[in-house]
């Protein structure tokens, strides 16, 4: 696996963090990552924390593992799907066994779906994506 790395520019920074922005690059409509990697047809700033010695107009690489992208990517979209199928399927046999209608379905996928991401959100709360900011 390798690392992806994006050029940036910082363009403010206040309370103890640096903004970055990204412009987006020739390569970036053929780049596997394109849908889920934060930087559109515009550009994006994304905030960072300070690190000593890095100023406004500073140019800057951020760089990322792949293996960091891929779990994200599973996290936050592959398990939430199979979860949303798997209660949608099994709800829908326990309210057809027990006569319930079809209101159990929805009310099961959201809620699994909602305990999913605040078990996430809980879990990782105090954790930092591994990231390296490095002066070009």
């Amino acid at each position: 696996m390798g690392i992806k790395k994006h050029i940036g520019t910082i363009v403010k920074i206040e309370n103890n963090k640096m903004y970055i922005q990204f412009a987006k690059e020739a390569g970036c409509s053929s780049c596997e990552h394109k849908d889920s990697c934060g930087i559109t047809e515009e550009t994006n700033s994304f905030d960072f924390e300070l690190q000593e010695g890095f100023n406004v107009g500073d140019n800057v690489i951020v760089s990322i593992e792949e293996k960091t992208l891929y779990k994200s990517a599973l996290l936050i979209y592959i398990i939430p799907i199979i979860l949303i199928l798997f209660t949608a399927i099994v709800s829908n046999i326990i309210s057809t066994k027990l006569n319930l209608g079809e209101i159990l379905t929805p009310i099961a996928t959201l809620l699994v779906t909602a305990i999913y991401f605040v078990l996430l959100r809980i879990k990782f709360r105090n954790k930092k994506i591994d990231m390296k900011v490095e002066k070009l």
